[in-house]
Order: structure tokens, then sequence, then C-alpha cells
């Protein structure tokens, strides 16, 4: 009796042991979210046994994944992981992640062209929100999703608003992604002068609050109008530094861009391309997750190196139908 009894407290013990454990990788993990979201990948990925965690840390484990899988633009795990924690949808922890958890629904449909519902869905964020903070987040994707339904008059006002809300909050962050975004309206408004001030500013700013993937969306943004404007020592400056943090980041769209951008620069410098480099750059633009860059690409890059790409379909609208989306309809946690 005294074995079985030091047995089964052994038994609890290392139970006990193994959850801390996998508690604190969750929280290594979080910690690396704002600064390293694809290390937070890593050591999620690293924890064992995600199945047979208790309900509390799957919804933890998966909510951190979420959040990680939106600057790494895997759009795959952020839907997996939506689908795990909606089935605990009384947990008190998902209650508590709520904002984030419909935040990060809207971004999803927004990229697959579920606009409606995204719209849905981030008011029901914002509906929920409990601060300033979360408000000037969802403020931002808001607007987003305006310029995404071609509103780009709304889109701007909401943006200035957004702007003025982080200066006064003084959210450096926030405010990189705001000029990230509006230089992104400029260029699609062809004021590609403008364009270059706001993406100069917002690679200062992510810079200063040391944010990788924003340094990469910036970085890439501002060769872009590099590439268009032809100011090739500005290009090979800032070329190199970015796609090193870009290899180092696996996001396959922003890699996607920068082959476009580089093939561009060295077909000017007289490099001829070959029937494989086009294959590659074919490739690379179906890589590519935003209509709307596809546009530009097409604009300003293919027809200049003889590139011919697949006739562009405008997406007809579709509603989203999963079951689980309901909740987010009804919004009534």
């Amino acid at each position: 009796m005294r074995l079985a009894g030091f047995i089964l407290l052994l038994g609890l013990i290392c139970n006990s042991a193994t959850a801390t454990t996998i508690d604190e990788k969750i929280k290594e993990a979080e910690d690396y979210l704002r600064i390293d979201p694809s290390r937070s990948l890593a050591i999620l990925n690293a924890i064992p046994h995600i199945h047979a965690m208790t309900n509390a840390q799957q919804v933890r484990w998966h909510i951190a994944a979420m959040r990680a899988a939106v600057p790494t633009g895997n759009n795959k795990l952020l839907i997996d992981s939506l689908e795990v924690v909606f089935h605990h949808h009384k947990h008190p922890y998902f209650i508590d992640k709520l904002v984030s958890i419909t935040s990060g629904t809207g971004i999803w449909l927004r990229k697959h062209d579920y606009l409606q519902d995204a719209q849905l869905s981030f008011e029901c964020s914002y509906k929920h929100a409990i601060n300033d903070r979360q408000r000037l987040t969802l403020t931002n994707s808001l607007a987003l999703l305006a310029r995404q339904l071609n509103d780009l008059e709304k889109a701007k006002a909401l943006y200035v608003k957004a702007k003025k809300m982080a200066r006064l909050a003084d959210r450096k962050n926030l405010l990189a992604i705001i000029e990230n975004n509006q230089g992104m309206i400029a260029l699609e408004e062809g004021n590609i002068t403008l364009a270059e001030q706001h993406f100069r500013v917002a690679l200062a700013g992510y810079q200063n609050v040391d944010k990788r993937s924003g340094q990469i969306s910036a970085g890439v943004n501002l060769l872009f109008v590099f590439v268009i404007q032809q100011q090739w020592i500005n290009f090979q400056r800032l070329y190199r530094p970015t796609e090193t943090l870009a290899q180092a980041f696996p996001n396959t769209a922003k890699q996607s861009l920068l082959l476009w951008l580089n093939t561009r620069f060295k077909h000017m410098q007289g490099d001829p391309l070959n029937e494989q480099e086009k294959t590659m750059l074919l490739s690379a633009y179906e890589q590519l997750d935003d209509e709307r860059i596809r546009a530009l690409v097409a604009q300003h890059l293919a027809g200049a190196m003889d590139v011919e790409l697949p006739k562009s379909v405008a997406p007809k609208p579709v509603r989203f139908n999963r079951p689980w989306f309901e909740k987010v309809k009804q919004c009534d946690w």
C-alpha cells in the first residue's frame, strides 16, 4: 500500500511539474509575440502533446498561435486555431481574450475576401473593447477594411482619427502601422512622393520599437517606391537589411514581393529575364496575399519586364458560414 501510495504521489508530482513546464513555455511564447512572433511559433510548436493539455492550456496555446500567425502570414494556423478556441467559447480565458479572438477572426476573413463578415467581426471586437488601446487597434483594422472595400475616403478619415488617438496615447507601434497603411493608400492613388514620406516614417517608427515584422513591411513598401522612382542607390542600401530580416521571418508573401522588386532592380541594370526567372515570378505572384498588392505589381513591375500575368478576376462577395461564426454574428458574451 505504501508503495502504491508513493507511486501515485510521484505521478501527481510529475503531472504537476509537466503542467508547470507547459505553462512556462506558453508564457515564454507570449512574451515574444510583440518583438519576434516567429520565435513564439517555434516555442509553441516545440511543446509536445498539445491535445493532452488542459482546456485552459489549449485555449491559451491557440490564442498565442493566432496572435503569432497574423504577423507571420500563417493564415492556415490562424483559422485552425480559431476552430479550436471557439469550441471553448464559454471558458473564462476565452472571454478574457474575446477582443483578440474576434479581431483575429476579422483579419482572417478580410484576407480571404469575406469582407462583410470581417466587418461584423471587427464591430463585435469594438463593442467588447475595454480600453482605448484596443479601440485604437480596431479603428486601424476598420480603416484597413474600408480600403479593401474601395472606400478610400472612409479609410483616410479613420486613419486620421486613429493617428490622433495614437499620438495622445503615445502608441509608437500603432503610429508606425498607421503611417504604413496611409502610405499604401497614397501609393494606390499614385501619389508616390507622399507614399515615400509615410513609409519612411513607418520604417523609423518600427525600428524605434524594434518590431521586426513592421520593419519588413515598411521596408518592402519603401523598396517598392524606390523601384517606381528608380532610386537605385536608396534601393541598394535598404534591400540587403530588409531581405535579411525577411529571410529570417516566415512570411511568404513578403518574400515573394521582395523577389519581384529585386528582379526588377536587376532588370533595370541590364540583366535580361530568362524563362526560368519568369516562371519564378509567376509563382511568387500567386504567393502574394493581397489583391491590391497584385494590382500594384501588375501596374508597376510586370509590364516593364514583359511578364504576362494571369487575368485577375474580381472575387464575388461571399459569406462565411461555419457554425461557430454564428456566435460572432450574435456578439453576445
